[in-house]
Order: C-alpha cells, then sequence, then structure tokens
C-alpha cells in the first residue's frame, strides 16, 4: 500500500511539473521566431511635381529626370529596421521538443518513485530491526523467567532438635542440632560448598563479630577446601554436621548468663551456562525455657541472613581468604 502511494505521488508530481513546464515555456517563447528576420527593402526614391492650380504628383524618379536634374527627391520610406537576434540561452529553452519534456518529466518520476522506494524500505529495514531487538528481549525475558522458575533455590528448612531428658525432673540431659537444606527449585546444585558454626557469647554479641566459619574444634577455618560439599537434588533436603550442645550452656542461656548463636551458609551453581553463583546465609539464636531446662527453640537474629545480594558476603569461587 505504501509502495502503490509513493508512485501516485511520484506520477502526480510528474505531470505537474510537466504542466508547469508547458506553461512556463509558453510564457518565454510565446514571440520566439527561430528564423531570422527578412530586411525590408527600401521604397525606390520618388519625386514631387508640382501641377498647375495648386496640385501635385508623385511619380518614381526615372534614368531622365536624374539626368535632366528635375525636382527634388522626396523619400516616403523609412531606413530598415534590423531586429536583435535571440541569445544562446533562449534558443536552448525554446527549442525544447515535446519528447525532450516527457522524457524530462519520466525521469522526475523515475527519481521521486525512486527516492520514495528508498525511504520506505529504509523505514521497513528499522522496524524489522526493531521487531528483532524485541523479539529477542522477549526472548531473552522468557528465558530468564524459566530459569528463575526452574534454578536451584537452597535455604535453611529447619533445625532439628534430639533432646533426651531426666525421668525424674524433665531435665535436658543431652542435645544435639542439625540444620537442613532444601532445595525448592526443579533442578539439581553444581559445586555447592557449606558450613555451619555454633558459639557462645557471654552476656552479648560483640558488634564487631564478623561470622567467621570454626570447625569441630572452635578454630577458624583458612581453607576453602576445608568445607563440605553440598549436593541437593530437585525438590529435595540435605543435612548438615549434627552440633553437640551442653546442657550446662542451656541452662546458662535460659539464665540470660550469655548468648547461643547458629549460623551458616551455602553456595552452589546451577545447572543452566552462565548463570552466577548463589550464595544463602542464616543465622539463629538458641532460646531454651522451662524450669528446670526442658525445651530448646531459636529465634532469626538481625544479622547473617539473606540470599544473594542481601548475604553479608560474596559467594567464593576458589579460595577464601584468612579472616
Amino acid at each position: 500500500m505504501k509502495s502503490s502511494a509513493a508512485f501516485l505521488i511520484s506520477a502526480l508530481v510528474a505531470l505537474a511539473f510537466l504542466a508547469g513546464s508547458v506553461l512556463a515555456l509558453g510564457q518565454v517563447c510565446g514571440s520566439y521566431s527561430p528564423v531570422p528576420p527578412v530586411e525590408k527593402k527600401a521604397p525606390p526614391p520618388q519625386i514631387r511635381v508640382d501641377l498647375p492650380g495648386g496640385g501635385h504628383l508623385i511619380r518614381a524618379v526615372s534614368l531622365r529626370d536624374t539626368l535632366e536634374g528635375h525636382v527634388v527627391l522626396a523619400q516616403n520610406a523609412a531606413a530598415p529596421s534590423t531586429a536583435a537576434l535571440p541569445g544562446w540561452w533562449q534558443r536552448f529553452v525554446c527549442e525544447i521538443r515535446a519528447s525532450d519534456l516527457a522524457l524530462l518529466a519520466c525521469a522526475v518520476f523515475l527519481l521521486l518513485a525512486g527516492l520514495f522506494q528508498g525511504l520506505w524500505m529504509r523505514g521497513a529495514l528499522r522496524a524489522s530491526q526493531k521487531a528483532a531487538q524485541a523479539s529477542e528481549k522477549s526472548s531473552a525475558l522468557m528465558d530468564e523467567a524459566l530459569m528463575s522458575a526452574q534454578r536451584a533455590y537452597v535455604f535453611m528448612k529447619e533445625i532439628q532438635v534430639s533432646l533426651t531428658k531426666n525421668p525424674i525432673n524433665d531435665e535436658i540431659q543431652t542435645c544435639t542440632l542439625q540444620p537442613i537444606w532444601e532445595n525448592t527449585g526443579t533442578t539439581p546444585t553444581r559445586n555447592g560448598r557449606s558450613h555451619v558454626s555454633w558459639k557462645y557469647f557471654e552476656r552479648s554479641v560483640p558488634a564487631d563479630f564478623d561470622f567467621s566459619d570454626f570447625d569441630d574444634l572452635g578454630n577458624r577455618i583458612l581453607s576453602y577446601d576445608a568445607y563440605r560439599p553440598l549436593i541437593v537434588g530437585p525438590k529435595s533436603t540435605a543435612l548438615s554436621p549434627v552440633i553437640n550442645i551442653e546442657p550446662a550452656m542451656l541452662r546458662q542461656v535460659r539464665d540470660l548468663q550469655g548468648k547461643l548463636l547458629i549460623w551458616g551458609w551455602t553456595e552452589y551453581d546451577e545447572i543452566f551456562a552462565g548463570a552466577k553463583r548463589h550464595r544463602t546465609e542464616f543465622c539463629y539464636q538458641v532460646a531454651v525455657s522451662g524450669s528446670p531446662a526442658s525445651h530448646v527453640g531459636f529465634s532469626q537474629y538481625h544479622l547473617h541472613n539473606g540470599v544473594d545480594e542481601d548475604c553479608m558476603k560474596k559467594p567464593t569461587t576458589l579460595t577464601r581468604a584468612a579472616a
């Protein structure tokens, strides 16, 4: 439709150009004549002869009159005037033929048609490029949404508590804690690592505590290879090592003599190529109640809880720096 409109506009412009050219040539070349003007010959000399009675007679001069020297010659015609010849520009313009005008109008039509066609093709190309970019962007968004829905998502599901109590007074005799990781995604994890630490703080947790990683003996872990691998299948769970808590420490927590924190993290990759490495952090404070101590619970601590960008520390892929 756009191409037909372009051809129609080009034809109308060419016709208008042809009509305007004809009118302009008519105005400019209306009095133009390509044949040079013929020089008029002067009439033969005449003499005036006075007649008796007051009249006179005009007749041509003869050879006899010339020899005899008769009356004064009377010239009754002025000398001929020579018309100016047309210039080269007027000759060039006014000698254009109808076929030349038709060819020129055809050239104008083809030029305009080509120009409109080029502009239309340029616009179509731009529209095609925009559509391709929009399609690529939409495809990328769909792929991202699909990966977000299917990627592995690991977090701390719960901390299982196992207690043995004194049958006489129901006081806690032994206490073991075991954090459980869960993957709610539909794909497994890759290159996973995780670690869980705990520490008892007398009175309160220091404000500058950096949540370092400790081994079973309470020493800081400095090598990334020391962390245990974590493999969690789709829609499944994985168990962390068991933590043994002394009953005396639980009584101190119940009596508000100190605080007991359990914290940990996991890092893992997706199965999708090019995806970033993920990290999940958690931290809980142990709460003990009952007199004597008979119940162990947890409350989320205000620090070291987050996923990816919300984590305190960035994912480590090679070697963790010494704390």
